[in-house]
């Protein structure tokens, strides 16, 4: 008689997600945290489990031991130019130190660790921060518009792909097009990372990193699901972080 096996248990991977302090009052009288849902949605329809991840420093290596991934997103602040060694500028925007220290320190365990990483917008910059690059502070006036006057679920302007990078294996797409809402943007690009996409005016738009399991960072919002390529963006993401 033949034994019959048990099928394991399909375990969806848990993905920790940075998240925006704030302190509008027409929500409460005390601070709190939020982001917003299309970031949640867009792991769920992948197949994980998203895991909101309030900016305690202190707390990074424990949430660290419990995640699969991580997703560091975009938030209204800008990352203080005195950690990659510069002045800061007039047009900076307000700064989030909570935040960035402890997106810097998580980070950093991912690329110590090798755990799947995706940065999105103000997530890439942080990573390219974290691995010691630099930014700029306010993108001059060109022909794109990259704080788009659409809404942020329309795509505004094209992004070329780097034919041999992680990025086109995932997209199979030389150039396509995507949102945008950002006033900064990639510099120096960070010690062992590659670029893997950039716009029409030579702003980067992506970039990765070779030695590592899944380490990406996109300058667009792919949580907007504007097109099928920021689909398998995700599903790549979460795929790397079920094995």
């Amino acid at each position: 008689m033949h034994k019959i096996k048990k099928m394991k248990k399909y375990k969806k991977p848990i993905i920790g997600i940075s998240i925006d302090t704030g302190s509008n009052k027409t929500y409460s009288k005390f601070p709190w945290y939020a982001v917003r849902i299309n970031y949640i949605n867009s792991i769920i329809s992948a197949n994980g489990v998203p895991l909101m991840l309030p900016s305690k420093p202190e707390l990074a290596n424990h949430y660290f031991n419990i995640i699969d991934g991580i997703l560091l997103t975009g938030g209204d602040f800008d990352i203080d130019p005195k950690i990659y060694g510069e002045k800061k500028e007039k047009k900076v925007n307000h700064l989030d130190i909570p935040r960035t220290k402890f997106e810097i320190k998580i980070a950093k365990l991912a690329l110590k660790k090798n755990k799947p990483i995706l940065g999105i917008c103000g997530g890439q910059q942080l990573l390219n921060v974290a691995s010691n690059g630099s930014l700029i502070q306010h993108i001059k006036k060109t022909f794109i518009k990259h704080e788009q006057p659409e809404p942020r679920n329309k795509a505004s302007h094209k992004v070329k792909i780097n034919l041999k990078s992680k990025l086109f294996k995932i997209v199979k797409k030389k150039e396509f097009k995507v949102n945008s809402a950002h006033h900064q943007a990639v510099k120096k690009v960070g010690k062992n990372l590659s670029i893997n996409a950039i716009a029409d005016d030579g702003i980067i738009e992506g970039i990765e990193s070779d030695s590592h399991k899944f380490f990406l960072g996109i300058q667009w919002h792919p949580e907007f699901f504007i097109s099928n390529y920021d689909k398998k963006i995700f599903k790549a993401f979460i795929k790397a972080c079920q094995k």
